[in-house]
C-alpha cells in the first residue's frame, strides 16, 4: 500500500528502551513532524514494573508481553493522528544485550497474525522466558568466568568479542538460563536480541541480529563478522542456530511490514530495515549530521555518561604489548551501517548522578545547578589537585568511593615524575587569587580528563569534534569544560527555524532508526532528497587553548592517581 499521492512521505523510528517505547516520524528532510512516547510504568500497571523493570538484588528482567502490549498502543495512537498510512518505511533500535526468548509455537504465531486480536492476547504463550534479562543484570559473574576460560582467558575473548565478559552481556545471560533453568531452556527454538524482537513482530517471522548490537553479546567474532562458533558451543552445540546464523547491517531491508499493521492499522506494506542497540543508533544519528558523514566522538552527558567515537582499525590484536591490549576496559563494536569501521564505547557509571551528589553535599541541599556551574566555573584545578567521586563501583576504571589529592611537598604518593600529592578529605583554598578549588569543578575535571585517557588507550588518534548530548549537556560550564579538557571544538544538536538555530536533541536512537529507513527509501525510489534537513550540529564553544595545554601536561599524574584509586590501596573520604 502506498502513500496518498500528493503527501510527503514519513518514516518511523523507534526505540524500545529501559522505561518506554518511543516513536518518531520523520519527513523527507529529516525533520520531525511527530513524537510519541509509551511510559510502561504509567501505561502497564498492571505489569507492577519500577522504571520499566523488575529488580532482584542483582537479577534484572523485565516482562516481554510488557513491550508486547507497547508496540499495540503506539500504533493505535499513530493511527488516531492520520499519519500511518504515509509511512514508507520503519527501523528502529533497542535496549542493548537484552535477550528474548522464543517457543515454537511463539514463532508460528508472528507468521499468522490475527488483525483483530491484540499482540499480548495471541503472544500469551509465545515466549519461554516470560521476563527477559536485560542490560543492568548482574547475576552472571559465574558465567562470565567460563567463558572467558572457554576463550583462552579474558584477552583472547576481548579480541575475539570485541570485550571482556560482562554480566549484562548476553553470552553470560544465555548460559545462566540454560544452566539454571534446563526446563525452560528445552522449550526454546529461537532466541532474539531485543533490537532484533521489535523487528520480528513488524515483519511476522524472526527477525536476523544487526552487526552491531551482536558485538554486545561476547559471542560474536568481529573480524569474521559472524558468530564464533567454538564460543557459542561453549553454551549449546545449538547456539548459532538459535541466534540465527544470519547476521545484518543494520542498514539492510529484512523484510515488509505484516498485514497485521496493514489491517489494523491502516500502515502500508513498508520496508523494515534492520533494527541495532540504542547507542549505536544514536551514533549513526548523529552521524547523519555532520557534513563529512563521520563524527569524532558523541559524548552522552545522563545518569550515566557514554562516549562513543569511531575507529578505523581494529584496536585489539595478537599483539599483546599494544597499548589496547594492555587496557581492555570498554567495549569495540561494530560500526550498524559501515563495514569497515568499529566503533569504541567507553561507559561511565557515576555521571548525572554523581554531580548531582556533589552539588547537593558541597553547596547544600537547597542550591541550584546554576550554583553548581558558579562553583565549577573556575581556573583548572589540575595539576595541582585531583577529585575522584565513585558513589557506585565504576565500570572505568573499577573503583569505589570518594578521593580527594593536593600537591605537596611531603606527600606519601609519588608520580613517576616526582610529583607528590597527599590524600585529603577536604580541598583547600587555592592561591589562584580569588578562584578556590571546589568539588563541582574537580568532579567534572575527572570526569572528562578519564575520557580522555580511556580515548587513547583505544585510539591513537586525534579527536577532532565531539557532539554532546544527554540531560547535563545544555549546562554551559559542562560544555566548555568538555571542550577544555579534550581540546576539540564542540557541537550540539540544533533544529533551523525562521528566527534561527534552536538547540535541541530529538530521541537519538529513534531518529538514528528513521533515517536509515529514509536512507534506504532513498536507494529504492532515488526520489527523496534530504537537501534542506533542519536538523543540524551547532558549533557551540571552542577549547581554550591555555587551558587545554595545563590538562596535558597535567594527564599523566591523573592517571596515575587513577590507578593509584582503582588499585584499593586508598581509603575514601567523603
Amino acid at each position: 500500500m502506498a502513500a496518498t499521492s500528493g503527501c510527503a512521505p514519513l518514516f518511523l523510528g523507534l526505540d524500545l528502551s529501559t522505561q518506554q517505547l518511543k516513536g518518531v516520524l520523520l519527513n523527507q528532510h529529516s525533520s520531525i513532524v511527530y513524537e510519541m512516547g509509551i511510559v510502561f510504568d504509567d501505561e502497564f500497571p498492571e505489569f507492577k514494573t519500577c522504571n520499566g523493570r523488575y529488580v532482584n538484588g542483582d537479577t534484572v528482567t523485565a516482562p516481554v508481553l510488557m513491550w508486547v502490549a507497547a508496540i499495540d498502543l503506539l500504533m493505535s495512537r499513530l493511527k488516531a493522528t492520520g499519519l500511518a498510512p504515509y509511512i514508507c518505511g520503519i527501523s528502529g533500535a533497542a535496549q542493548q544485550h537484552g535477550s528474548v526468548y522464543w517457543r515454537q509455537q511463539g514463532a508460528e504465531t508472528n507468521k499468522q497474525l490475527n488483525p483483530r486480536v491484540s499482540l499480548k492476547q495471541q503472544f500469551a504463550s509465545a515466549f519461554a522466558v516470560l521476563e527477559s534479562p536485560i542490560w543492568e543484570d548482574s547475576s552472571t559473574s559465574e558465567q562470565c568466568r567460563s567463558l572467558e576460560q572457554s576463550a583462552g582467558g579474558a584477552s583472547e575473548l576481548a579480541r575475539i568479542t570485541g570485550s571482556t565478559a560482562f554480566e549484562r552481556f548476553t553470552g553470560p545471560q544465555i548460559a545462566k538460563i540454560k544452566e539454571t533453568q534446563p526446563h525452560i531452556w528445552s522449550q526454546v527454538s529461537r532466541i532474539s536480541l531485543v533490537s532484533s524482537f521489535v523487528a520480528s513482530l513488524l515483519i511476522g517471522d524472526i527477525a536476523p541480529i544487526d552487526c552491531s548490537d551482536a558485538s554486545g553479546t561476547n559471542l560474536y567474532d568481529i573480524q569474521c563478522g559472524r558468530w564464533s562458533q567454538e564460543l557459542c558451543d561453549s553454551i549449546d552445540p545449538h547456539l548459532v542456530q538459535l541466534l540465527g546464523e544470519r547476521v545484518v547491517m543494520a542498514n539492510e531491508v529484512i523484510g515488509q511490514l505484516s498485514s497485521y499493521y496493514t489491517e489494523r492499522y491502516n500502515m502500508p506494506q513498508c520496508p523494515v530495515v534492520a533494527f541495532t542497540g540504542d547507542n549505536p543508533s544514536a551514533f549513526a544519528g548523529f552521524e547523519s549530521m555532520f557534513a563529512t558523514g563521520r563524527s569524532a566522538a558523541v559524548v552522552s552527558l545522563g545518569t550515566s555518561d557514554t562516549v562513543l567515537f569511531p575507529l578505523e582499525q581494529y584496536p585489539y590484536s595478537l599483539n599483546a604489548s599494544s597499548v589496547a591490549m594492555q587496557h581492555l576496559d570498554g567495549h569495540v563494536l561494530r560500526h550498524p551501517t559501515d563495514r569497515d569501521i568499529y566503533i569504541a564505547m567507553l561507559c561511565y557509571k557515576n555521571g548525572s548522578l554523581a554531580r548531582d551528589w556533589v552539588r547537593e553535599h558541597s553547596l547544600g541541599s537547597s542550591s541550584t545547578w546554576a550554583d553548581f556551574s558558579n562553583a565549577a566555573d573556575t581556573e583548572p584545578m589540575a595539576p595541582r589537585a585531583f577529585g575522584f567521586y565513585y558513589l557506585s563501583t565504576e565500570i572505568l576504571p573499577r573503583a569505589k568511593g570518594i578521593y580527594r589529592f593536593e600537591q605537596h611537598k611531603n606527600g606519601s604518593i609519588v608520580c613517576p615524575n616526582g610529583t607528590r600529592y597527599q590524600l585529603v578529605t577536604a580541598f583547600s583554598t587555592s592561591n589562584q587569587g580569588d578562584s578556590h578549588w571546589s568539588d563541582a569543578r574537580a568532579i567534572i575535571e575527572s570526569q572528562f580528563m578519564s575520557m580522555c585517557v580511556d580515548y587513547a588507550h583505544k585510539e591513537m588518534g586525534a579527536m577532532t569534534g565531539i557532539a554532546i548530548t544527554g540531560g547535563a549537556s545544555s549546562n554551559p560550564t559542562l560544555q566548555q569544560a568538555v571542550s577544555d579538557i579534550l581540546g576539540v571544538p564542540v557541537f550540539a544538536t540544533a533544529i533551523r527555524t525562521t528566527k534561527g538555530v534552536d538547540i535541541r536533541t530529538p530521541a537519538m536512537p529513534a531518529y538514528g532508526g528513521a533515517i536509515r529507513a529514509l536512507d534506504q527509501h532513498m536507494k529504492l525510489t532515488a526520489t527523496v532528497s534530504k537537501d534542506g534537513s533542519k536538523y543540524t550540529l551547532q558549533h557551540i564553544c571552542s577549547p581554550n587553548n591555555r587551558k587545554h595545554a595545563v590538562y596535558v601536561q597535567a594527564m599523566a599524574d591523573f592517571e596515575f592517581l587513577r590507578n593509584h584509586v582503582s588499585s584499593g590501596v586508598c581509603i575514601s573520604g567523603a
